[in-house]
């Protein structure tokens, strides 16, 4: 992690609202920054303002305090070179249309052109491995093609930074090992940032080159992980590793230490 090649850089970043006549403190003092190039994951125990913190990185969410800046610009709303990938992708696909025009929707609020909107879409289908199913409406594929779907629209118009919100959470054990897989190959092929928020330490250490640990609410960061393990990675021959086992426990004590909302709320 170096300060002059980051791409991403969260500063002293706070959210505070107002819950149940009291100001609830979601985040406070956030300090982060991710390297062009790099895949970080973040954990952390539930309800600590993990998706909080992403929203607020896309520009969807204020911040009450602090800044985000994407390749040195403050931002103030959603960056045209990011892209998200949310947990419930079947609400984020539009039913009525095909998975063509799904993916090519970013495309056109871009205004990018006919001819150069279908060759990036049809690149990115056949890169998740639905080339096929281009004419196709989510409701007729799996919930794990559907989430290829997303991801497929995500990376069409080749985003600097991507943001991942467990976006593999609702699938069966299989269908998230396949996708795992597959973001992996994504990340090696488009030279992506990826910020990837994940309940999962297994995943976490699986995936990232560095996990970030948050605290309780309010949420801060309060460790962090460089994954040393081989760059090219497998389901069976990675996760059977000493190494992965070593790392897994070093994240699992470290987020195991922080205790969840429940117990700290007044």
């Amino acid at each position: 992690m170096s300060t002059d090649d980051a791409l991403l850089r969260i500063v002293d970043l706070g959210k505070s609202y107002r819950a149940r006549e009291r100001t609830v403190d979601a985040l406070a003092q956030v300090d982060l920054t991710v390297d062009d190039g790099e895949f970080v994951a973040v954990v952390g125990p539930s309800g600590c303002g993990k998706t909080t913190l992403l929203k607020i990185i896309a520009g969807l969410l204020p911040a009450t305090t602090g800044d985000v800046y994407l390749a040195g610009r403050r931002v103030t709303e959603p960056p045209a070179d990011l892209g998200v990938v949310f947990q419930e992708y079947g609400r984020s696909l539009f039913a009525w249309k095909t998975v063509r025009q799904n993916v090519e929707l970013p495309l056109r609020s871009q205004g990018v052109g006919r001819a150069e909107r279908r060759e990036l879409v049809a690149e990115a289908l056949d890169a998740v491995g639905l080339g096929q199913a281009a004419d196709a409406y989510p409701w007729q594929l799996s919930g794990g093609m559907q989430q290829r779907v997303a991801i497929s629209r995500a990376i069409a118009y080749r985003p600097r930074l991507l943001l991942m919100d467990e976006p593999f959470s609702a699938v069966d054990a299989q269908t998230r090992g396949d996708l795992e897989d597959l973001l992996a190959r994504l990340w090696h092929r488009y030279a992506m940032t990826v910020l990837f928020v994940t309940h999962d330490i297994d995943e976490a250490v699986y995936l990232g080159q560095r996990v970030v640990v948050l605290g309780a609410s309010p949420a801060g960061v309060i460790a962090e992980f460089p994954i040393d393990l081989p760059a090219e990675r497998d389901q069976l021959g990675t996760r059977s590793s000493a190494r992965f086992g070593e790392l897994r426990a070093q994240v699992y004590a470290q987020v195991r230490r922080t205790p969840h909302l429940e117990e700290v709320a007044p």
